[in-house]
């Protein structure tokens, strides 16, 4: 972990794309990044460690995180995961409860620290603001759901499909052709994600692949038509989405 200079420019302009800040003022912001501080973590360094006291709040501004549980027997169950934007840390300040899970750069990241102390003399008087970590918690615990019943599915390939599909949705830009993931998720990530081996992910990609559902645009996924005909036709999309 090193302590590294705050730039205005790219701090603001990620903070003002959070949702959570969307009802800020440009002043407000400000006044929040003079007391913020920004550190830089290395590929598998460890952010949050379980049970470490909730002090701060933490926001991306580059690179990806997993949140992943440990067993007692050692072994490292990934419960979600955090792109450029994403922030984490903020139930501990809400409830005053430790942190329940371990947080882990997945690559070089850079993290702005919100100190307890500026998040509630932002936030707790502040209505649309709470109202909007309300609806962020509620998100999160939807994605929680979803990826309890996708990891008690016993088919690999519906597993792969729902994943991508959530994925789609969350972080994905449309186009003429398809949707655009946009961000980077090895084989082994989506494996740890829904509890496959990599060997197993990488079957059925490859299938994707030769029946023109998936192609890659770089290191990123991109979604056909035919990707989402299959998932909208399939029992698992009506099960998640029993409203449509």
């Amino acid at each position: 972990m090193i302590r590294r200079t705050l730039d205005p420019e790219l701090a603001t302009g990620v903070v003002k794309g959070v949702p959570l800040f969307a009802c800020f003022t440009d002043q407000e912001i400000a006044g929040l990044l003079e007391k913020a501080t920004i550190y830089s973590y290395h590929k598998d360094e460890i952010i949050i460690h379980a049970d470490d006291p909730a002090r701060q709040m933490y926001i991306i501004l580059k690179g990806r995180v997993r949140v992943v549980d440990i067993s007692p027997g050692g072994e490292e169950r990934v419960m979600a995961f955090r792109h450029r934007g994403d922030y984490f840390g903020d139930m501990g300040l809400l409830d005053g409860k430790t942190d329940f899970a371990m947080v882990i750069a997945m690559e070089p990241s850079r993290v702005l620290l919100i100190s307890k102390d500026a998040f509630d003399e932002l936030f707790l008087n502040n209505n649309k603001a709470l109202r909007q970590v309300i609806a962020v918690l509620c998100r999160r615990l939807r994605e929680s759901w979803l990826f309890h019943n996708v990891i008690g599915i016993n088919d690999a390939e519906s597993k792969i499909r729902a994943t991508l599909a959530h994925y789609s949705t969350t972080l994905g830009t449309h186009d003429s052709h398809g949707v655009i993931i946009n961000s980077v998720f090895s084989q082994q990530s989506i494996a740890d994600r829904v509890q496959i081996t990599r060997e197993t992910v990488t079957r059925v990609l490859r299938k994707m692949k030769e029946q023109h559902e998936i192609e890659m645009v770089g290191r990123h996924f991109k979604l056909l038509p035919v990707f989402f005909d299959k998932y909208r036709q399939s029992p698992l999309y009506k099960s998640f989405t029993p409203d449509r």
